[in-house]
């Protein structure tokens, strides 16, 4: 991506913080049931190449999720055991967990504080 630098910095995250935290493939299909988003349409070509599966596609819907919920948070355990592969959802569903990276946390919430700022 031509980067040559980059900036990290530490988060306080606050005790009430709400995370729900994907660390095995039955978490990441708990949070897709509980707030399904069909992405049947978008998804099925990809990821029938990925795991030769035909069938209905869901992805949690992150709006839905973020009246729940303040983060997500992939585990590397979760990432290991999940990443890729065709998890079951329902009956008809299936889901595939893709696009994270391990120990990777998505904020849907302004809760965590710079370390700086705190």
């Amino acid at each position: 991506m031509g980067w040559d630098q980059a900036t990290a910095r530490q988060i306080i995250v606050p005790r009430g913080a709400r995370v729900f935290e994907i660390d095995s493939p039955h978490a990441w299909a708990d949070l897709c049931r509980r707030f399904p988003l069909d992405v049947t349409a978008s998804r099925r070509h990809d990821w029938y190449r990925a795991t030769s599966r035909v069938g209905r596609w869901v992805i949690p819907d992150w709006l839905e999720v973020a009246r729940k919920f303040d983060a997500v948070h992939l585990t590397v355990a979760g990432y290991l055991s999940t990443a890729g592969l065709a998890v079951p959802v329902a009956d008809d569903l299936m889901t595939v967990l893709a696009g994270w990276d391990p120990d990777q946390t998505f904020w849907l919430a302004e809760v965590a504080q710079n370390e700086a700022t705190h």
